[in-house]
């Protein structure tokens, strides 16, 4: 039996967005630029994982 995704997984991406770009840009001295591109991807992580696996659940 296969699981299926959390419902929940794709809203964690705006509050792991913020957390993102706030390690770049204060822990690690990154610019406005750096932590934009880290937040982006960081924020979108969830949601693409999200995706992915709804589609590899439901072709089994």
């Amino acid at each position: 039996m296969r699981m299926r995704p959390p419902t929940w997984l794709p809203y964690l991406g705006p509050p792991l967005a913020g957390v993102g770009a706030g390690v770049v840009g204060a822990w690690l001295g990154g610019g406005f630029w750096v932590s934009l591109i880290a937040a982006l991807v960081v924020g979108f992580a969830p949601i693409v994982a999200y995706r992915l696996w709804k589609r590899l659940h439901h072709r089994g």
